[in-house]
């Protein structure tokens, strides 16, 4: 009888003599990419030995021993991307949109909108699992990791006090966009002495300087997410000038940290956005500061860290997906005057062609722009970065264009007649390079009067 290695070799070894030459390719293209995850994974198995037993127990959904409450499976299957598990799901997702449902939750007082021009993204993709980031200075610990119930790596920081730099951002001009997600790990309600994130805007010479400082030299800004000495958490902002009389301190608790633990584990999703003094904060899709006067006007922004001081053991933020995107967007202006508009603030979920409820900003705005000329008539077209299949990536752009026209029409009333479809995949890319950056300026949604 034949063995189980046996029977498989022999059915490889068919495909391949009745498969053609293209497809071959596709086929040694998975097979490759299956072997990457695979030995990620090991390598990831033998870092998470080293990780705290109980933020492994919490992220694989439990909390202190209870376990939390279960979400509804999705069916999983199909190809396997760079990054994800692409969901059968996809489909059903798309149905609804058809069916007149709308993408996302309408978050009307979600104002935020990205800078038009990415200047930096960081997904750790280039890193190993359990390295120090490579494109970072930092004055403590931290290593590239893969969460369980969260799409994408993250720089674990535990226990200690010190700055992350990201080298490669080192432009700051009077408008800018800073996004990036948190996930913590550890107890809200239970005594801790410091369990603190921030985010640091300065006017430091040097980002290399004061790296065991959280304050940003004489003038600047800081926004902090705080576990909490015992019974909760919260957040707050920070304004540093020079004259003492001008700082500023605001703080307040937001339900994410309650001392019921209902946000641990889960992805928290921060948006900044400065437009020359002003800064305006989000958590989700919450405003939950807006600061006229966060910059006096002779501050200069020259660099940002993130800084982060953590008293106790077994304690860990997680933190990825940063995007950083420079200048004021003038939707109304490209789409009208020049006849195109190129967006990067309507972003999906990895794989799929459901809109993130991040993106509702940027789509008001252009319902807005299309709102005030009735008489304009646009073609929208997805686009993919190059990861996965040629394929799919094509089919993937369709329905993530098609994803937009619905919720123009559904959430923001745009008569359908006015709006066409089409995708591209990742046969049009704005950038050729492997960088995150290169692959984060491909992913876009584009915008054509016609």
């Amino acid at each position: 009888m034949k063995t189980t290695k046996q029977i498989i070799g022999i059915a490889v070894l068919f495909i391949l003599m009745i498969t053609p030459q293209h497809v071959e390719a596709q086929f040694w293209k998975k097979v490759a990419k299956t072997a990457e995850k695979a030995a990620e994974k090991t390598i990831l198995k033998k870092t998470e030995e080293k990780v705290s037993k109980k933020t492994g127990k919490t992220i694989d959904d439990t909390v202190d021993g209870k376990p939390k409450s279960k979400k509804k499976k999705k069916s999983k299957k199909t190809k396997k991307s760079n990054d994800a598990v692409i969901s059968s799901d996809t489909v059903n997702e798309t149905e609804e949109l058809e069916n007149g449902k709308p993408a996302f939750a309408a978050y009307s007082k979600f104002d935020f909108v990205a800078g038009e021009n990415i200047l930096a993204y960081e997904d750790f993709s280039q890193d190993e699992i359990g390295d120090l980031p490579a494109r970072w200075n930092s004055s403590n610990s931290a290593e590239v990791v893969t969460l369980n119930n969260t799409e994408g790596r993250f720089i674990q920081i535990g226990t200690g006090k010190g700055s992350y730099v990201p080298e490669f951002i080192e432009e700051f001009p009077d408008n800018f966009t800073l996004e990036y997600d948190v996930v913590f790990d550890f107890d809200v309600a239970q005594y801790a002495y410091q369990r603190d994130l921030m985010v640091v805007f300065s006017d430091l010479k040097n980002p290399g300087y004061s790296l065991q400082d959280g304050t940003p030299g004489d003038n600047g800004f800081s926004f902090a997410i705080r576990g909490g000495i015992s019974g909760g958490g919260g957040i707050d902002i920070y304004k540093y000038n020079k004259d003492r009389n001008l700082d500023l301190r605001s703080k307040k608790g937001i339900e994410l940290l309650d001392k019921d633990n209902r946000g641990r584990g889960e992805k928290i999703h921060v948006s900044i956005w400065k437009q020359k003094q002003r800064m305006r904060i989000y958590i989700n899709e919450q405003k939950v500061f807006d600061i006229p006067r966060a910059f006096e006007k002779n501050t200069i922004v020259k660099n940002l860290k993130f800084f982060s001081e953590i008293s106790e053991e077994n304690t860990f933020y997680y933190l990825g997906n940063i995007r950083y995107a420079i200048g004021k967007p003038d939707m109304r202006n490209k789409l009208i005057t020049e006849g195109k508009l190129v967006t990067y603030g309507i972003t999906f979920d990895t794989g799929k062609a459901s809109l993130k409820s991040e993106s509702y900003g940027t789509i008001k705005k252009i319902a807005g722009v299309l709102t005030e000329n009735p008489s304009v008539n646009v073609l929208i077209t997805g686009h993919t970065d190059k990861d996965g299949d040629d394929a799919f990536n094509q089919k993937l752009s369709e329905e993530r264009a098609v994803s937009v026209k619905k919720t123009l029409v559904s959430e923001f009333g745009i008569d359908s007649s006015r709006l066409k479809t089409e995708g591209k995949g990742e046969s049009d890319p704005v950038d050729n390079g492997d960088t995150p950056e290169a692959k984060a300026k491909n992913r876009r949604v584009e915008f054509k009067k016609m």
